[in-house]
C-alpha cells in the first residue's frame, strides 16, 4: 500500500507543480550539419521540448562575465518543466520564453541549460539555467 500512496502523492504533487507553470518555453538543441559552400557547417535548431514552464530565480546575486569583450550580467535561475514530456532536455540545450502570463516583458528571454538535477520522485524537472542580458 505504501507504493500506491507514494504514487498517488507524486501524481498530486506533479499536478500542483504543473498548475504553477503559466509560461511557455521552447527548448532546442543546435545540430551541426554538413559543411556548406562557405566552408562552415550548417546549423539547425532541433526542438527538444515546447510547452509549459515556470522560471524561478532562487537568488538575486548577479555576477559579471567578460565574454568576447562584452560585459554580460549572469544570474542562475531554474527552469521548471513538467516531468512528463521533457525527458529529452539535456545540459547545454538552449531555451527561449515564448509566453509569460505573469510578466509579458520576459517573452524572448533566452539562455542555456547549465546542468541537470536528477531527482527521484520530483514533482517537476528543475533545471539550472543561465540567462544572459
Amino acid at each position: 500500500h505504501a507504493v500506491n500512496m507514494f504514487s498517488g502523492a507524486l501524481s498530486m504533487g506533479r499536478f500542483w507543480a504543473e498548475g504553477r507553470m503559466s509560461d511557455r518555453v521552447r527548448v532546442f538543441r543546435r545540430v551541426l550539419g554538413p559543411i556548406g559552400e562557405d566552408g562552415n557547417p550548417t546549423v539547425t535548431d532541433s526542438d527538444v521540448y515546447v510547452g509549459k514552464c515556470r522560471l524561478v530565480l532562487r537568488s538575486s546575486v548577479v555576477r559579471d562575465v567578460d565574454a568576447q569583450s562584452q560585459l554580460l550580467a549572469i544570474q542562475q535561475p531554474e527552469l521548471h518543466l513538467p516531468v512528463a514530456g521533457s525527458s529529452e532536455v539535456k545540459n547545454a540545450d538552449r531555451f527561449v520564453l515564448l509566453e509569460s502570463e505573469g510578466d509579458p516583458s520576459l517573452v524572448g528571454l533566452s539562455g542555456v541549460v547549465a546542468g541537470m538535477f536528477p531527482h527521484t520522485g520530483s514533482t517537476a524537472r528543475r533545471l539550472p539555467v543561465e540567462v544572459s542580458s
